[in-house]
């Protein structure tokens, strides 16, 4: 696989990453006032995710490298972080407290 292939494809994956993660936004917005206050640590940490994850993206669009090996590393090794504390936050742990 080629740098830009690579590139791409993680590009992909993490646009796929950040559109779970505002599903779980949605989720925790919906959520009853009292409850969302003691959510107020997880909802930071959810709106900081979302931000590495804009700055992951616009880095490989910038600065897609010829040699990519250490890049991919730290890319796959961030990635697995992230759908690791993904599946922390995913919306169905946080379904009961969903307003109806």
């Amino acid at each position: 696989m080629d740098a830009t292939s690579f590139c791409g494809m993680m590009q992909t994956e993490i646009t796929s990453l950040k559109a779970r993660v505002y599903d779980i936004m949605q989720a925790v917005e919906k959520t009853k006032d009292k409850k969302k206050k003691t959510l107020a640590p997880q909802i930071a940490a959810l709106h900081a995710l979302i931000e590495h994850l804009s700055e992951m993206n616009d880095r490989l669009a910038k600065e897609c490298p010829f040699d990519w090996s250490k890049e991919k590393e730290e890319i796959e090794a961030k990635k697995a972080e992230l759908l690791e504390e993904i599946d922390i936050w995913d919306s169905d742990h946080l379904a009961g407290l969903v307003d109806n």
